[in-house]
Formats: structure tokens, C-alpha cells, sequence
């Protein structure tokens, strides 16, 4: 949300693609560069140095955490367009309400 303009949008979503369970993320806001991208999940990882707030551990601590439970992040983004982040995560972990 931090990094999406005012009047963009963040879009959460769920699909089951095949075996696994896809959660997505997608925003409009800055997108990140290729660059950028082989950094983004080291801890303490900060580009903007605008921002002030936050310590840059956030996306460590989802790939540490989807990594313990065996599932996987990917990412996509387009500098000014936005970003897309995927956990995929097997379905048979996922328990369905009774």
C-alpha cells in the first residue's frame, strides 16, 4: 500500500491453479526494476530513501516463512505500472471450512 499513489489500487486475490493454491498481490503502484529485483527479499532491503518508515524486512519475512511451510513467491513488476507477488502454495495445506 506504502508504495502505491493516491487513487491507485491493490488487488488481493485466491485461485487454485492446478495442485496449488495461488494467493496474489497486484498493485499499480511503482513497480520495481530488474535491478531491483535480485535484492527485494534480502533483509533490510530499502530503495526508496524518501521513506523513512519501515525497516525493509517485510518481504524477507515472507519469503523465510513461505519457504519453511515448502511454498514459493514469485514476482513480476513493471516500473510505473505495478507489481504482482504470488505465493503458490500447495493445496493439499489448505483446509476447506466444514
Amino acid at each position: 500500500m506504502r508504495y502505491t499513489e493516491p487513487g491507485g489500487r491493490v488487488l488481493l486475490g485466491c485461485r487454485q491453479h492446478g495442485g496449488l493454491v495461488r494467493i496474489d498481490v497486484v498493485d499499480t503502484g511503482v513497480g520495481i526494476s530488474a535491478e531491483q529485483m535480485p535484492e527485494i527479499f534480502e533483509a533490510f532491503a530499502r530503495f526508496d530513501s524518501a521513506q523513512r518508515d519501515g525497516l525493509g524486512i517485510g518481504l524477507f519475512i515472507v519469503r523465510q516463512a513461505t519457504a519453511m511451510l515448502g511454498h514459493r513467491v514469485d514476482v513480476s513488476s513493471v516500473v510505473s505500472r505495478g507489481t504482482r507477488f504470488s505465493i503458490l502454495a500447495r493445496s493439499s495445506r489448505c483446509s476447506r471450512p466444514a
